[in-house]
This record gives C-alpha cells, sequence and structure tokens, in this order.
C-alpha cells in the first residue's frame, strides 16, 4: 500500500467571538456613532449647515420683523415726547418762578413809594424801610445796605448817624457785638445819613470766627428829631433783595 505525504495545507474551522468581545464591538460601534452624531451637531450650530425654514414659516417671520420694527418706532417717539414735555414743564416753571420774583418786587416798589409820597402822621418822619446784608466772598467780613426813606410831605432835609449791632452766640453764651467794634475804621462814628425823601447806606462789618450771627439791631439818630431802633433777624437781612438804585 502507497503512503501518502501529509498535506500542505489544512483547513481548520473559525470560532465565533465569545460574547465579551462581541460586547466590546458593540460600545465601541455606538461610541463611533455617538462622536459622529455630535460631529454633525456642531457642524450645523456652527452655521456650517443650513436649516430649511418652511415657506408659511418665514412668512411669519418677516411679519414679526416688521412688527417689531414698528413697535421699536412707536418706543422711540414716545420717548422723545416725554423728553419734549420735560422741557416744556421745566421751562414753564422757571417762567412761573420769574414772574413771581417779579411781581413781588413790584409789590416792594409799590410799598416803598406809597411809603414815600404819602401816608397818614404815624408813616410821618425818619424811617428805616429795607436791611440787605451779602457776604464778602467765603471771608466773615459782610456788606451792609440800609434804607432809608422819609414822607415827602415834609420839606426840610434830614441828617445824623445810622449805626448797627449784631446778637448772637459767642462760645456758648449769648453776645452783642456793637458797631464801634465790627465796622471799619473809617465809620467808627456811624454811617452819615443826609436826604430829602430817600436813601442807602452801605458799610462793612467784620464778625469774629467764634461768633454765629442771629439779629441786627439798626439805630438811626437824627440830629434833630427821636432817635429809631429797629430789629431784624439776620436771616431775614439776608433774604432781603437789594435795590442798587441810590438816590439821595
Amino acid at each position: 500500500m502507497i503512503k501518502r505525504p501529509p498535506p500542505r495545507y489544512a483547513v481548520q474551522p473559525v470560532h465565533a467571538p465569545s460574547a465579551r468581545l462581541r460586547a466590546r464591538l458593540g460600545w465601541g460601534l455606538a461610541w463611533a456613532v455617538t462622536l459622529l452624531l455630535a460631529a454633525g451637531l456642531g457642524y450645523v450650530l456652527a452655521g456650517g449647515g443650513s436649516v430649511v425654514i418652511g415657506h408659511g414659516n418665514a412668512r411669519k417671520v418677516k411679519v414679526l420683523s416688521r412688527e417689531n420694527a414698528q413697535l421699536k418706532q412707536q418706543l422711540a417717539i414716545a420717548q422723545r415726547s416725554v423728553q419734549v414735555a420735560n422741557v416744556a414743564s421745566r421751562k414753564l416753571t422757571d417762567n412761573l418762578a420769574e414772574r413771581d420774583e417779579q411781581i413781588n418786587g413790584l409789590r416792594a416798589d409799590l410799598a416803598f413809594y406809597a411809603r414815600l409820597v404819602g401816608g397818614s402822621a404815624q408813616h410821618e418822619g425818619l424811617q428805616l424801610q429795607g436791611v440787605h446784608l451779602s457776604q464778602v466772598g467765603k471771608s466773615r467780613a459782610w456788606n451792609i445796605v440800609l434804607t432809608l426813606t422819609r414822607n415827602a410831605r415834609s420839606g426840610n432835609e434830614v441828617h445824623g448817624k445810622a449805626t448797627v449791632d449784631v446778637d448772637g452766640v459767642r462760645a456758648g453764651s449769648l453776645a452783642r457785638l456793637h458797631w464801634q467794634d465790627i465796622s471799619a475804621p473809617s465809620e467808627k462814628d456811624g454811617l452819615d445819613f443826609k436826604f430829602k425823601y430817600f436813601q442807602q447806606l452801605h458799610g462793612t462789618i467784620l464778625l469774629p470766627r467764634d461768633f454765629t450771627p442771629n439779629r441786627l439791631n439798626i439805630d438811626l439818630q437824627p440830629a434833630h428829631g427821636k432817635a429809631i431802633t429797629q430789629s431784624m433777624s439776620w436771616a431775614e437781612a439776608r433774604k432781603n433783595s437789594e435795590n442798587t438804585q441810590n438816590v439821595e
């Protein structure tokens, strides 16, 4: 019997993959799909892709955009109207305040001239018509203006001197500063007046740093006749408007 040599090639059956290998392959495939989906979504969001909008949706977008533009325009017009109204209101308020100031000034002038040209016997003779205080910069010096009047029925001139004392608080106690101690050296003897109808006197006082003023005491001493003394609060004298006209 003839012996055959062993075959050069052998056919062997391939064994099926194990369950563990199949699970690994499944997870790998799922991971690859996930990466592909994420990449695709990122591409679309980044603008690489295009979203198709239906014809109906495009019409709605145009309508909403047009309405939004109209609303923005209406809002801008409304805001502008409010601004114009605010400006007009402020202007009206300023005009009313100016008119009130003018009316008050006219009333003061009317009272001044009524006092000057007529009146009863109790208004005859020398009178202190007004007092005005104004600070000199930020110093402790104050300019003071005294307005004196006299009834026009009196034909003769009146002359004399005026002094002003100041009441206040100094070092925690009430104190009075006399004219001689707070006035300018050239005005120590008082402010001279000489007029027939009315006159304004101008002087300057200097207050100590530790003194807080609260009241003025004005003394008018004519050469002939009775002295006149009048008191006024410091705050009121500061608020009084000064009549710059000086007629003697």
